[in-house]
């Protein structure tokens, strides 16, 4: 009972907190970034390079191979949800979808004003570079899927550390 009424009481104080914020969203060209409220803990033009690059050519994810996808966007609502989760999980030291407010990736998006049709979430530990967790998040299959996934239309990432966040969606 104790942990759903600190779960209840951590969401109505993160709905606060999300509500006093004003996040823009991308809707220029694939690699123009625009300038946000939140630091920018990723290079986004290589991290969006570096995905659309293996979307434009295909790939194999596991024992599937995805044909090529069309390019993804930048969006800052997606990156503001990442960078939030990676904040989390770097502050209260855990390593999962879930965050310390109950919410899993749904929940955070539409908490910061994305309304999805279709969202997903790889997350990560232990990697330094945008390559380095990116060919980690290919070298497994439902990471690798999440990249290859023509559904989406957006991305954003953020990382603290060691710790990675790449949130995808379409609305």
């Amino acid at each position: 009972m104790k942990t759903a009424l600190k779960c209840i009481l951590l969401f109505f104080f993160s709905l606060l907190s999300c509500a006093s914020i004003c996040f823009s969203q991308t809707t220029a060209a694939t690699n123009k970034i625009i300038s946000k409220e939140i630091p920018a803990t990723v290079d986004r033009v290589k991290m969006l390079q570096l995905v659309n690059n293996v979307r434009r050519k295909g790939c194999q994810c596991g024992d599937t191979y995805y044909r090529p996808a069309p390019p993804l966007l930048w969006n800052a609502q997606l990156e503001s949800a990442a960078y939030n989760h990676t904040t989390d999980m770097a502050k209260n030291n855990f390593f999962s979808h879930t965050g310390t407010d109950c919410n899993r990736g749904g929940n955070r998006l539409e908490n910061l004003g994305y309304h999805w049709k279709t969202f997903g979430e790889n997350i990560g530990q232990g990697y330094k570079t945008e390559k380095d967790v990116i060919d980690g998040w290919l070298a497994s299959p439902g990471h690798c899927k999440n990249i290859m996934d023509k559904t989406f239309t957006e991305m954003g990432a953020a990382h603290i550390g060691n710790l990675w966040t790449q949130d995808f969606g379409s609305r």
